[in-house]
């Protein structure tokens, strides 16, 4: 397996970021972090890959470790899963090792992973790479092993269903024939995929299965997350209600992770810039252009049922596109208050409304094969794939659609055997055979 080959094969960050994995495996490091801290509340796709295919992730950790020039190893996983930890103690040696982590909310943040693995500070704007480090998910050196394109996707259907699983599918499934296939405990629901945390309100159950959506959440469409998101659809409704009902309590602040790493991330400064804010002016706090988007903020700790990440990422947007607001300042260090404010995950969920659901997801064999997959373009951070098919050519599973274009970008293959119906400038879709 070489840096060619994984860039053949398309393979992006699982973990939600999508960041094109040949690109990142060029840098050399000192340290390489498995990241098997899943903390998005209900979501165990990479418990259940690591349960069924240690070997696998075991071998494309050891080529992430050995193409980035690693001379360390580290397992970063919460230490309630003990029969994992186990099981990986009999297969690992120096220069691997486990980190046992608590069971906190973000454990899976690549920064505050790197900082509870390491002990180094990421600085505000850089990346793991600028100490040493690079950070993987599971699913995605699971891809590196199995050396093909990557054309299915791990992900969990948790919730309001009567059975959590954890299902491997083809990319380009709709949503709608995958729930099709569960039992879902009510009548009126809504889903939310990728995450309650980090996650989006669908409203349209003809999306699809990408390279990085990590499960599908079903709730009641009275549930406390669903009427969170769909308060602060849009950008006025973050606005006009921050006006009328902050206090500044700033416990958005006072509990944001990155805050406690001693980045300069400060939503209740972007709630206030929203309360003060005129058509002439319009005040800004330039850190806010770090923060990582955990939702934390809004979730849990606002008492007020307010938004604070909202406000925090229109700051983060006009501060990405002036310049002359960024932050500069000197390299940060770590609140003293740190390791006292963690959120812990039960906690979390009791905030959220989800501790009456079954909280596993175990990998479950079943049988999807869509009848017409809908291959998106633009799965990863960059550019998106140029098509390479024509209308009406046949295509079999693992056969390129759609080339990487630009500096940064990823490859697309089908997922299924069959013949293109349609090529435009978002998406492939593929008819399957008879």
């Amino acid at each position: 397996m070489s840096i060619a080959s994984i860039e053949k094969n398309g393979i992006v960050g699982a973990g939600g970021a999508g960041f094109p994995t040949h690109i990142k495996l060029q840098s050399q490091v000192d340290t390489a972090i498995l990241n098997a801290a899943e903390c998005e509340p209900l979501i165990h796709k990479d418990e259940a890959i690591l349960l069924q295919y240690t070997d696998e992730v075991l071998r494309g950790f050891k080529k992430v470790m050995a193409l980035s020039g690693a001379s360390q190893g580290i397992i970063a996983i919460k230490k309630k899963h003990v029969h994992i930890i186990e099981l990986l103690k009999k297969k690992i040696s120096d220069p691997i090792r486990i980190e046992q982590m608590g069971d906190f909310y973000p454990a899976g943040d690549e920064v505050t992973l790197v900082y509870a693995t390491t002990g180094r500070i990421v600085q505000p704007g850089e990346l793991p790479l600028s100490i040493g480090c690079i950070v993987q998910n599971v699913e995605t050196v699971y891809n590196i092993a199995v050396d093909q394109p990557v054309v299915e996707k791990f992900l969990t259907i948790a919730g309001e269903v009567e059975n959590p699983v954890t299902v491997k599918v083809p990319i380009g499934t709709p949503y709608s024939e995958l729930l099709s296939q569960i039992r879902i405990m009510t009548r009126n629901y809504r889903v939310i995929s990728s995450g309650l945390m980090m996650g989006k309100l669908e409203k349209d159950l003809s999306q699809v299965v990408t390279k990085t959506v990590s499960g599908l959440v079903v709730l009641p469409a009275d549930h406390y997350c669903v009427q969170m998101y769909e308060r602060f659809q849009k950008p006025q409704d973050t606005i006009r209600i921050a006006k009328a009902a902050c206090d500044q309590c700033s416990y958005c602040t006072e509990l944001c992770p990155r805050y406690l790493l001693g980045h300069p991330v400060r939503p209740e400064t972007a709630m206030r810039n929203v309360m003060f804010s005129q058509p002439e002016t319009t005040p800004v706090h330039s850190g806010n252009a770090f923060c990582c988007e955990c939702n934390l903020c809004t979730l849990y700790s606002c008492p007020e049922g307010l938004d604070p990440r909202g406000s925090t990422l229109l700051e983060k947007a006009f501060i990405l596109k002036n310049r002359e607001l960024q932050w500069e300042g000197l390299p940060v260090t770590v609140h003293p208050m740190k390791d006292y404010r963690k959120v812990p995950t039960q906690k979390l969920m009791q905030r959220l409304g989800v501790t009456q659901y079954h909280d596993t997801g175990p990998l479950t064999e079943m049988e999807i094969k869509p009848r017409q997959v809908r291959i998106s373009l633009k799965q990863h951070v960059g550019s998106p794939a140029s098509p390479v098919v024509q209308l009406n050519q046949s295509v079999q599973k693992y056969d390129l659609v759609a080339k990487a274009e630009g500096s940064i970008s990823a490859n697309i293959h089908a997922s299924i055997d069959g013949q293109i119906k349609e090529v435009n400038q978002n998406e492939i879709i593929i008819q399957g055979s008879s």
